[in-house]
């Protein structure tokens, strides 16, 4: 578990020029990530750019980071052990969203993961971390209500926009991508709109502009020959695609969001057009945030409560081994002992009798102060389980259970943009202890 760390940027805890240098680096530059872990999965979405990893033996987190991200980049931040775990949960469960409660992220969550796998950097320390965190997630979602189904980005844009236009009214989409998609099923609902949806290949629009009543055009098209429009929605990868030519012919434009990263409209070219772009729609989801405070609190309270459950399972799970050799000692003792005067039943049964309350207060030992207390004890009785027993991640083995593991309560959390509020941090720092401290936390 000590080795389980996240580096990476957002949005939130950069700002959009950090994201999207760290964005465009990972596009043109993928980093070589085997010579610093065994393990890892890429979380690429339009407001943040992370990796997850098992750190290989020896490496340091912030070595790690050092090797991993070139020095003219934003330094963003790094978590380590139990704290990248419990950033992971709060990712998944769209704590950690511009918009909390959104439904893409959790999908997202789930990709990156499926994806990783097919490419084979998964293994047993990130498909743990993975699938706790989803199964955090889903009972945030679950006993939570942050946010309607179908809730995204888009949605903070949506009063604002509803409200500016006309009815009737010209609406396109750009991009048809999940974002895009969503914002077209939200445009949809409203009266009197009448809906294009824009994508470099037609054919990927048409299915969705068929299900929403709208026209499919192609990008080419549409760029040569737009129609008048009341709004537009851009959610595409390329930059400046809408500059001052494109708003110069649209006189009737009242208002444009800019969901793409990079940004897709120049904003010195909306003159006239209320323009929701990424920067504003932050300040809108913070607003938003404001108003969810007890909401909030009792999501952040189910991940404190989700995580201590994961973390005592993985206590347990590192020492098993240990409990098996404890019981194997006190068999191995009673044998001698009683030679043939008792059965082998009987000394098993005796071994497992007189085991059961050392076993018991290892085992509450490990979940209360981390595997490290509980080993000490181990090494002191000559019982702990030699370095053969654990796999390269620090996971000790049991039987062919690809998920049990090893862990360790010492953790570090590295946030050189945010602190533990979701506030401005100006230094890094590294922590060793419970990272939870109530709920509520950024």
């Amino acid at each position: 578990m000590e080795r389980l760390a996240l580096i990476g940027v957002s949005q939130r805890r950069g700002g959009m020029e950090a994201l999207t240098q760290w964005g465009e680096w990972w596009q043109h530059r993928t980093p070589e990530l085997s010579a610093l872990a065994e393990e890892w999965v890429p979380l690429l979405t339009c407001n943040r750019t992370e990796v997850v990893l098992a750190l290989r033996a020896g490496v340091a987190l912030e070595h790690a980071r050092q090797a991993l991200i070139p020095p003219e980049l934003p330094r963003g931040y790094a978590y380590q052990g139990e704290a990248a775990l419990e950033h992971l949960a709060r990712v998944a469960a769209s704590l950690d969203s511009v918009n909390p409660g959104e439904d893409q992220i959790m999908r997202q969550v789930r990709q990156a993961f499926e994806a990783a796998q097919k490419a084979g950097s998964v293994g047993p320390l990130t498909h743990f971390a993975f699938q706790s965190a989803l199964k955090i997630a889903k009972r945030v979602r679950r006993e939570v209500e942050l946010a309607p189904a179908q809730t995204s980005l888009f949605s903070l844009a949506r009063p604002a926009l509803e409200a500016l236009l006309p009815r009737p009214a010209r609406v396109a989409v750009v991009g048809t991508g999940e974002m895009g998609s969503l914002a077209a099923r939200s445009l949809a609902a409203l009266p009197g709109i009448e809906l294009f949806l824009v994508n470099r290949t037609p054919e990927k629009a048409q299915a969705l502009a068929e299900a929403l009543g709208a026209r499919a055009m192609a990008l080419s098209d549409f760029l040569k020959n737009p129609p008048e429009l009341e709004a537009l929605v851009a959610a595409t990868p390329v930059a400046g695609l809408f500059g001052g030519s494109f708003f110069q012919a649209q006189p009737r434009l009242r208002v444009a969001v800019d969901l793409g990263m990079p940004a897709n409209i120049v904003p010195e070219a909306t003159r006239g057009v209320a323009l929701f772009d990424l920067n504003l729609l932050e300040r809108l989801g913070e607003e938003r945030r404001a108003r969810l405070q007890a909401e909030l609190a009792r999501a952040e309270l189910i991940v404190a409560q989700e995580l201590e459950q994961v973390l005592a399972e993985w206590a347990e799970r590192a020492i098993a081994p240990a409990i098996t050799q404890m019981r194997e000692a006190y068999r191995r003792t009673l044998a001698e002992l009683l030679g043939e005067q008792a059965e082998p039943e009987l000394v098993e049964r005796l071994a497992h009798r007189f085991a059961h309350f050392p076993v018991k207060g290892l085992r509450g030992l490990a979940r209360r102060h981390g595997p490290e207390a509980a080993e000490v004890f181990l090494q002191e009785a000559g019982l702990w389980v030699d370095d053969s027993l654990r796999d390269g991640t620090g996971f000790a083995h049991h039987g062919d259970d690809p998920l049990r593991d090893g862990t360790s309560s010492v953790h570090h959390r590295d946030d050189s943009l945010r602190d533990g509020t979701g506030s401005l941090h100006p230094v890094d720092e590294a922590r060793v202890g419970p990272v939870r401290q109530g709920v509520g936390r950024g």
